[in-house]
């Protein structure tokens, strides 16, 4: 470990410090506190607020320290407070749920601003309540049973702060593993490298930050070590009395001692010996858990706060969206401090124009694009100007890229909304936003997969099939609506039925459209789906799961009947087999031949292959009276209505059309066993 990084002789004034806050980082310099955060579509927000001058209490040793220590509590707890009303602001799309009857009731007849004092009190009354009796009480009644066998009173102690420091540590640990935590502590360790980059004399941006340790010596986590470790060696004087003797001395002491370690962390935030660092190394591993790496676009957050506070005394204070240099961006329903120089505004078409004129995304470069204005990189996070890669632009962008292909603008936005996780609605109020650079990528990447004929489908993952949402990838077809008419005749026979119990089997499954659809029709159901290819069988196992079926259903590998055990019977087998002629396939489109499948489309040499199969063993695994559903190619339903007369097990078939009155589907009834 570099100690130079972390450890300065020299320094810019150290009294900056911070915190980390839900989305974002709290600053607070010498006269004010800032707040950033980030919004939905990578907005940055800020509110600062001036702080009252320091009294004169606060510049005497120790009691300083335990100023410093109770104003901490209630303005941590407070700024993590406001921080979620701030996200319960900006995130009106969140169930946030009504406030509680004693909110309600304190609003109603004190206002909202003593429910909130009142709110906070109770919070930080709770959490130091609960504190304490974590690690002060329990620790000091829990080791009291080995009284029995240690008489040494310093022992004793040394036992009750190893301990208290053990249970400190374990359940930091626990808590580090939850997600929220961690992007929490990823913000703490933005907090330390910004600060770090400032005492330096570095350049605020985020790749200078990021040279710096997440470790910092006037950290809180430093700061609660030092609190347990002093008070290991001061209750050490104190002896061994009675239980309660020694749970009042330790609350009693608790100011004392928050004093004392408020004089050693401001020590090792100033000074660079070996007596700082033997003191600080325990607070420093400790932050190893409550810190992380943070990202770039973490690091913006910290450094906007950062130079919120670094300004003079007589700045007025923030509150709203801002840039990188923390200055507030003018709201779009307000008029410009300059004219552009037209006699009308600028519209959202010709903004998009001169996008794509004057700067259309490269996909052949990683390289960031660049203002034309001032050559600066862009970052996103922040609002930019018309040759910008706004929202609304890269997708008028992806338009325009896939304007060749039928239904190409639908298609541009559905893999936009896939990317964000957008709905409509999003990308129309969202259009003005900056994407962020992977995102961007991203999209351009799978721009580029649409042109060269990847099907929309295995870009964004998913197709509808009868109203349920189907996972597809290459290993599987693409479920089409072709196939939705066999399902809705199989669904119409079985009701017609009446069968409480249906035994369904789905051959060539595929994605398992057809099965689970069935399953989903038909809750007291079996349905079998087999498969040759156990990456297909795979993907319609997570269909099964997705739509709630899975416990209801079968999944055998083979290839046709040989996956079927040779007793069991159905009430109907449906199946989609490969049915195009194997000369055919070269001449289908870029999107079927060079993507989907060969082995869910190859039929053989006349395509008839797998229906052979079909009429010939089916009947042994139907019930009498069961039904053989397939799915055929437009101009195949004679051959295989004849294929099916062969055998004398069935009764005549039946050939039906689609909505655009072609051959789909056909169906053979199995006649009953003499």
């Amino acid at each position: 470990m570099d100690y130079k990084k972390i450890f300065i002789k020299e320094a810019c004034p150290t009294s900056i410090g911070g915190q980390a806050i839900m989305e974002g980082v709290m600053m607070r310099g010498a006269d004010r506190t800032a707040i950033a955060m980030r919004l939905p579509g990578d907005e940055i927000y800020l509110r600062t607020r001036k702080l009252k001058p320091a009294g004169k209490l606060r510049k005497i040793p120790i009691l300083r320290g335990i100023i410093s220590f109770a104003d901490s509590l209630f303005t941590g707890m407070g700024t993590l407070m406001e921080s979620a009303d701030i996200l319960e602001e900006n995130f009106p799309e969140e169930d946030w749920g009504e406030p509680s009857a004693l909110e309600q009731k304190i609003n109603s007849r004190f206002g909202e601003k003593a429910a909130w004092n009142a709110m906070l009190f109770l919070s930080v009354l709770f959490a130091l309540v609960l504190s304490i009796g974590i690690f002060v009480i329990f620790p000091t009644i829990a080791i009291n049973w080995l009284g029995k066998w240690i008489s040494n009173s310093i022992v004793l102690n040394l036992c009750e702060g190893i301990f208290r420091i053990v249970l400190f540590v374990l359940y930091i640990y626990l808590i580090s593993r939850m997600k929220d935590i961690q992007t929490l502590f990823q913000y703490h360790g933005a907090e330390h490298k910004t600060i770090h980059c400032f005492e330096n004399g570095l350049e605020l941006t985020p790749a200078n930050a990021q040279k710096f340790y997440t470790l910092h010596p006037r950290c809180g986590t430093s700061f609660l070590i030092f609190v347990m470790i002093i008070s290991l060696l001061l209750f050490s004087f104190l002896g061994w009395p009675n239980v309660w003797m020694r749970v009042t001395s330790r609350i009693l002491l608790i100011p004392v001692i928050a004093g004392l370690s408020y004089e050693v962390l401001r020590l090792a935030g100033k000074n660079d010996n070996v007596i700082v660092r033997v003191l600080s190394y325990p607070g420093l591993m400790m932050q190893k858990l409550t810190t992380k790496d943070p990202t770039d676009h973490q690091l913006e957050i910290a450094i906007v706060a950062l130079k919120a506070v670094l300004v003079d005394s007589d700045a007025p204070v923030i509150d709203g969206v801002v840039d990188t240099d923390a200055k507030l961006i003018v709201k779009e329903n307000e008029e410009p401090e300059e004219s552009n120089g037209s006699d009308e505004p600028e519209t959202a078409a010709e903004t998009d124009a001169d996008f794509m004129e004057s700067k259309t995304v490269s996909s052949e470069t990683d390289e960031i694009p660049k203002k034309e204005e001032d050559n600066e990189t862009y970052v996103p996070g922040i609002r930019y100007d018309s040759n910008d890669a706004t929202l609304g632009n890269l997708l008028h962008w992806g338009k325009s890229c896939l304007s060749m292909v039928e239904n190409g603008a639908d298609e541009a936005q559905e893999i936009l909304q896939y990317i964000l996780g957008y709905t409509r609605t999003d990308l129309i109020l969202r259009k003005k936003e900056v994407l962020r650079e992977d995102d961007r990528k991203e999209y351009e990447r799978r721009i580029e997969m649409r042109l060269s004929g990847t099907p929309l489908q295995y870009i964004t993952g998913v197709q509808e099939f009868m109203g349920l949402m189907f996972r597809v990838n290459p290993n599987v077809l693409i479920p089409r609506l072709d196939t939705e008419v066999l399902v809705d005749q199989a669904i119409g026979i079985l009701k017609a039925k009446e069968w409480e119990n249906p035994f369904i089997l789905d051959m060539c499954t595929g994605s398992g459209a057809i099965g689970v659809t069935m399953a989903h029709e038909f809750p007291d159901a079996e349905v079998t789906m087999t498969d040759v290819s156990p990456k297909a069988l795979s993907t319609a196992m997570g269909n099964a799961q997705i739509n709630d079926v899975f416990s209801r259903c079968i999944f055998l590998q083979g290839d046709m009947f040989e996956a079927i055990p040779e007793q069991k019977r159905f009430d109907m087998i449906l199946s989609n087999p490969p049915y195009i002629e194997s000369d055919v396939i070269e001449t289908l489109s870029t999107e079927v031949k060079d993507h989907e499948p060969r082995l869910a489309l190859d039929g053989g040499a006349d395509g008839l292959t797998f229906y052979r199969i079909l009429a010939e063993n089916a009947e042994k695994h139907l019930a009498d009276g069961g039904y053989l559903m397939m799915e055929i190619g437009c101009d195949q339903g004679e051959a295989v209505r004849q294929l099916l007369e062969e055998n004398e097990n069935y009764s005549a078939a039946v050939v039906l059309q689609d909505l655009n009155h072609l051959d789909r589907i056909v169906i053979a009834e199995r006649k009953g066993r003499e």
